[in-house]
């Protein structure tokens, strides 16, 4: 909710311009006015929010292990959330295009809704992506090399598609709706099977001249240290990313045998191991902690935020575990004077981040294009 005076003062259009453009909004049905608030002294002021019932956003957080969707009103709120596991040890560009075309199309037939009626779809894909072309750069993990994803997709749906990088996804929405709510200067972290960061500065996202801002996961924490799937060594995202944390537990216990491929559930296996009093296991937490930390104090020194947000589910799973830990080697590598300004905490939003921040990105664009 706003009022045209906060409308006036957040951009600096003048109160006469702000309302001539409100007044185009509610006529073409995209705002509306949603009561009224008391001021001392004064008349009531109007509130205005979206209007809910304008239409539907879609996100998709295209992850490694699974797709995720999401089915939003205008407004943002969410309406229906449905999750595909990824089981293939190799994800190709057509797999999942294919995927999203087919799913999309059961979830609008299942909730009849049109095509019409729908404003924007987002699309948090890893790697690195050229938001404004729609194009999948560089998705190492997979292979894929200048997927044009965006067009693929749009000329199967009579609505606008737009792709971005998931860390970046995530970090607009824990920015609009999260744990970084009204703060300008933030680090939020994407943690699972890869990793990646979302940066905000001055109340922006900050992309970098190719949008591959926030490639955290690949800056060199160790000389000749262990191999990343990315081909480097040394990477931040080979200690603690799903797979390295699992790797390095099988060194520390090599006749242990996951009992599943899962990485959730082996994930979750070393975690409660060491909750349990396993040596080993909380030998892997304790230095997954110290690394992660590690990697904080790097983006701290880097870009002295108000707040850095854990997240993804191996950040959500570890911090929930160790952020005392966490906290305590950032502070070791990070300059004091900047540490002590900075709050590292967990994130709000949980899994549905990703997908939350792509439909937050149609609706940004949305709102550009108005």
């Amino acid at each position: 909710l706003t009022t045209r005076l906060r409308i006036s003062r957040t951009t600096d259009l003048s109160a006469a311009t702000v309302t001539n453009l409100v007044s185009e909004l509610i006529q073409e049905k995209i705002i509306s006015e949603s009561g009224s608030i008391d001021w001392a002294g004064g008349r009531p002021t109007t509130l205005l929010s979206p209007n809910s019932t304008y239409g539907y956003f879609i996100g998709i957080d295209v992850g490694e292990t699974q797709i995720q969707y999401e089915l939003f009103d205008f407004s943002l709120k969410p309406l229906f959330n449905l999750k595909r596991p990824i089981t293939e040890s190799s994800v190709s560009a057509e797999f999942v295009i294919n995927s999203i075309i087919s799913d999309v199309n059961d979830l609008l037939s299942t909730k009849k809704i049109m095509h019409k009626d729908i404003v924007g779809l987002g699309v948090g894909l890893p790697g690195v992506v050229d938001q404004i072309s729609g194009i999948s750069v560089f998705a190492p993990n997979w292979g894929w090399r200048n997927i044009m994803l965006a067009q693929e997709l749009s000329d199967n749906f009579n609505f606008p598609v737009y792709i971005d990088n998931g860390a970046k996804g995530m970090a607009l929405a824990e920015a609009w709706f999260g744990a970084g709510k009204g703060l300008d200067d933030l680090a939020v972290l994407l943690i699972g099977t890869g990793v990646g960061a979302g940066i905000i500065t001055e109340g922006h996202l900050y992309r970098g001249i190719s949008n591959s801002a926030g490639e955290w996961g690949h800056t060199k924490i160790e000389r000749n240290g262990r191999k990343c799937r990315c081909g480097s060594l040394g990477c931040l995202e080979a200690y603690i990313g799903a797979p390295g944390i699992i790797e390095r537990y099988q060194e520390e216990a090599p006749l242990f045998a996951f009992p599943s491929s899962d990485q959730t559930m082996s994930i979750q296996h070393i975690i409660d191991e060491a909750q349990e009093g396993n040596q080993k296991a909380q030998k892997v937490i304790d230095e997954t902690s110290e690394y992660l930390g590690i990697g904080i104090s790097n983006l701290i020194n880097l870009f002295d935020p108000q707040k850095v947000i854990i997240g993804g589910w191996v950040g959500t799973q570890i911090g929930s575990l160790a952020l005392d830990k966490i906290i305590s080697s950032a502070r070791e590598y990070s300059l004091s004077q900047v540490f002590n300004k900075a709050e590292i905490g967990l994130c709000k939003l949980g899994p549905d981040a990703v997908a939350l921040g792509a439909a937050t990105l149609a609706f940004e664009r949305f709102i550009e294009l108005v």
